[in-house]
């Protein structure tokens, strides 16, 4: 009966469609595994830089120094898509890793490890591994000091005065660093050329008793830092010039000027080259008495006042002064 049945048109039919049932299934499963899949063998390759490096240690007692806190990344693998979504910081799975719980205090040289990396991608580390201190966590109280560097004063500038808005920051190091420590420096930022008093928020470091700046935390990080500078200064003469018309019924027009001098104050080599400075008055038009305020004209210094007022007195041809109350 049941090598009938084997040898029937109806075993035939039911083996037919199960056998094309099975190529089906196969043929999508080959294709979701391919999808993405270089099929000429390529081997994709990125390289990701400045990968931070995350790590594993009990914060609460131990504080670490002495380490770059990234790696550089080198990916490869046949499928496009995941070595694109890898070097996508937005969209990465792995990240790098360094275990020190089963450290205590002393200097190291850990291996860093990569975790999470998907399937088909292979990476290397560079560096593979990472010099670290780790030290008892320790925390301490310290004045802040301001500082401006003489090389950013101009010439005959010096410092009147320094101040910060924070006196006194709280320093978190390792234990043995703290100690290391010389001073907190709130200082000038060396971009600043102090030819101007100067006002602005600096980062603080700590600083050993060499200059170098040592691994610690600040709070805050920040302060706001306050130089007043005293100013290399001149008195010099003001010097009323007119430009313009002159009135046709007049025969001049006299001036006198509200400040006689004026002090300038710059760079010791800009002050030599000025012996007096020039109030130019435009006197087109002018017929009575009238008082102007003219602008200090100073090349590459600052003056004091910057303004002065001029008074114009009309004198007519015949010899007499013309006044109009």
């Amino acid at each position: 009966m049941a090598n009938k049945f084997f040898n029937s048109k109806t075993f035939y039919i039911l083996a037919s469609v199960f056998f094309a049932i099975v190529l089906f299934f196969n043929a999508n499963a080959t294709s979701i595994r391919n999808q993405g899949t270089n099929q000429s063998g390529e081997v994709y390759t990125a390289t990701i830089n400045n990968v931070p490096v995350e790590l594993k240690y009990n914060s609460n007692k131990y504080f670490v120094s002495g380490y770059n806190s990234t790696a550089t990344v080198h990916l490869s693998g046949y499928n496009r898509l995941s070595i694109t979504n890898e070097e996508n910081s937005d969209t990465r799975n792995f990240f790098l890793s360094v275990d020190l719980t089963k450290l205590k205090t002393g200097k190291f040289d850990v291996p860093i490890r990569i975790e999470q990396l998907p399937g088909g991608v292979t990476a290397t580390i560079e560096p593979k591994t990472m010099n670290i201190t780790l030290e008892d966590k320790v925390k301490k109280e310290f004045e802040v000091t301001p500082k401006a560097d003489s090389t950013q004063l101009p010439e005959g500038f010096t410092i009147d005065s320094l101040s910060v808005s924070d006196e006194k920051v709280k320093v978190t190091a390792g234990e043995e660093s703290i100690k290391k420590i010389q001073a907190i420096e709130a200082a000038l930022p060396n971009d600043v050329n102090l030819n101007e008093n100067y006002s602005g928020t600096v980062t603080l470091h700590a600083v050993d008793s060499t200059g170098k700046i040592l691994p610690a935390q600040i709070e805050p990080s920040t302060t706001h830092l306050k130089v007043v500078v005293n100013k290399l200064t001149k008195d010099v003469p003001v010097k009323v010039t007119q430009k313009g018309t002159l009135d046709k019924t007049l025969s001049s027009i006299k001036t006198k000027v509200s400040d006689k001098t004026v002090t300038l104050s710059g760079e010791k080599s800009a002050l030599e080259a000025i012996n007096e400075v020039e109030a130019s008055v435009d006197i087109s038009g002018v017929v009575k008495e009238t008082k102007v305020t003219v602008p200090i004209r100073a090349t590459g210094v600052s003056a004091d006042p910057q303004e002065v007022e001029v008074t114009l007195t009309p004198v007519k041809i015949s010899g007499s002064i013309f006044r109009v109350k």
